[in-house]
């Protein structure tokens, strides 16, 4: 009987390798087909990636399309719709040498609406294609390699937005286009203009040769600052070239910062703007170091054009230490010496940015406090105190880290010059009268999937337009969650905000 049964497992087993060698080589036999075929339709490519098994981006099926008109492959709101809905959720690496002619735009409408976008590794156009029309290959954040054909001499405004991986390769002939950084930014004119540049990281300094900045030029890119040594700003495509860059910083000459905070439409970009000098001097780690740069080393300044320092190791909260009890910021307000400043207080410590016990009692005594332009909060911190920030009128920025659980009551009560705020998925409450008299707040950003608690009064008196945009599958959770649901008509997608 044991004999038996040995018997019947290793013949089960013999069928179940045989049954996986026939599928490994019938799918080796579809990859083979895929590879070698060249499609006519989307119908037989769709047809085929049907068949086809699930596969990787790092093992993308070669797919060749040959006499397909790319300029009518959707619908008025995307000009490549069609293509991207047959792909099945396979990855591939497309080449269209076989379809002349120009490749169709699209709009943010249409490409929210496009699946498997970053199913698209790599692309090779034909030879004759002439354009690429606005955002028709935006969203493949997978896509790696572009070759751009001899005959290219035009491609619209975010034709590749949010490709944050992509290189560029320009074909030998081509006079219009050329590249730079290995390949990651893409140029016209001569050099002088700016197309994409969508796989920027970190620091990127532009050359002055550099005077036209396309729209959607960096958008999605990994770009945190920006430096510019121009005499004049460059002139600008649009109010979208920085798109979903939430942490950046655009360094120019001091001299130069009203040029850009004021004139259109560089001054749609105000927040971002930093002096160079001001940005690349070394963290100050404590208060008095801070204060004396700010005493002796410069002058009166204003609100459009403050200093910017970087405090690093400092300690923002002394609740239990019995030091300045009554106000656990007033050494920081303090060390502004009657300057205009904006301050990134990554590095510091604590989980806690300082408690003022006394509450409002305090706040007679704090010097300066309007004068704090902008302030990107710790990135260890979890709960913004009660009453940090309060009556900071000139406030126009503020960056919460990821992490941050709570934001106590009066935080930002009275900070007039508040206009939009984005609050991290982290965040799980948010204080009585935390953003009471905001008066111009009129957007804000929750990332938070579970509605945070809303206690009384925390955006009375915002903007009469006030908008709160949330996830979408989280909408009806906050248009009924006690506090939120008393905004329930201003309550959207936060999707259809980015």
């Amino acid at each position: 009987m044991l004999a038996f049964k040995t018997y019947a497992v290793l013949c089960a087993l013999v069928i179940t390798v045989c049954i996986g060698c026939a599928n490994t080589a019938e799918e080796e036999r579809l990859k083979d087909t895929l590879d070698t075929t060249e499609f006519s339709s989307l119908e037989d490519l769709k047809d085929a990636l049907d068949h086809a098994a699930q596969n990787t981006a790092e093992n993308p099926y070669a797919i060749t399309l040959k006499g397909v008109d790319l300029s009518a492959l959707g619908s008025e709101t995307d000009g490549l719709g069609r293509l991207f809905a047959v792909l099945q959720g396979r990855y591939i690496s497309l080449n269209l040498r076989g379809c002349a002619g120009s490749v169709g735009s699209a709009t943010e409408e249409g490409i929210k609406a496009r699946p498997d976008t970053d199913k698209l590794v790599s692309l090779t156009l034909d030879s004759a294609t002439t354009a690429i029309g606005a955002l028709a290959f935006a969203g493949c954040t997978n896509l790696v390699s572009v070759t751009l054909p001899t005959a290219l001499n035009t491609i619209g405004d975010g034709a590749f937005s949010g490709c944050a991986a992509l290189r560029f390769t320009v074909a030998e002939g081509n006079h219009v286009f050329t590249t730079g950084q290995e390949g990651r930014l893409l140029l016209r004119d001569g050099g002088t203009t700016l197309v994409a540049f969508h796989a920027a990281r970190d620091t990127v300094q532009l050359s002055p040769s550099i005077t036209t900045i396309r729209d959607y030029a960096f958008a999605g890119s990994g770009l945190r600052e920006l430096v510019l040594n121009h005499e004049t700003p460059p002139a600008l495509g649009g109010t979208r070239v920085f798109e979903s860059l939430w942490d950046l910083k655009i360094c120019v000459q001091r001299e130069k910062v009203p040029e850009y905070t004021t004139k259109a439409p560089w001054n749609a970009y105000a927040a971002y703007i930093r002096c160079i000098a001001d940005w690349h001097k070394p963290p100050f780690t404590d208060f008095a170091s801070l204060g004396a740069w700010l005493d002796t080393t410069q002058g009166q300044n204003s609100r459009v054009a403050p200093y910017y320092a970087v405090l690093k190791g400092v300690a923002l909260s002394n609740k239990g230490t019995g030091e300045l009890l009554e106000d656990g910021l007033r050494k920081l307000y303090e060390a502004f010496h009657g300057k205009y400043i904006a301050l990134d207080l990554d590095g510091c410590t604590g989980a806690t940015i300082g408690f003022s016990d006394l509450y409002d009692q305090s706040f007679s005594g704090r010097p300066d406090k309007d004068k704090l332009v902008s302030v990107i909060l710790p990135g260890a911190s979890k709960v913004v105190g009660i009453y940090n920030f309060y009556d900071c009128t000139s406030l126009e920025s503020v960056t919460f880290p990821e992490g941050l659980k709570q934001i106590n009551k009066h935080a930002f009560n009275h900070c007039t010059s508040l206009t939009e705020l984005t609050l991290p998925a982290s965040l799980n409450l948010i204080g009585v009268s935390a953003f009471k008299d905001c008066e111009r707040l009129k957007r804000l950003m929750v990332r938070a999937e579970v509605p945070p608690a809303l206690q009384g009064g925390a955006f009375s008196g915002v903007h009469k337009d006030f908008t709160i945009y949330v996830p979408a599958k989280s909408i009806e959770a906050y248009r009924s969650m006690s506090g939120w649901k008393t905004f329930a008509p201003v309550i959207k997608a936060l999707e259809d905000e980015e």
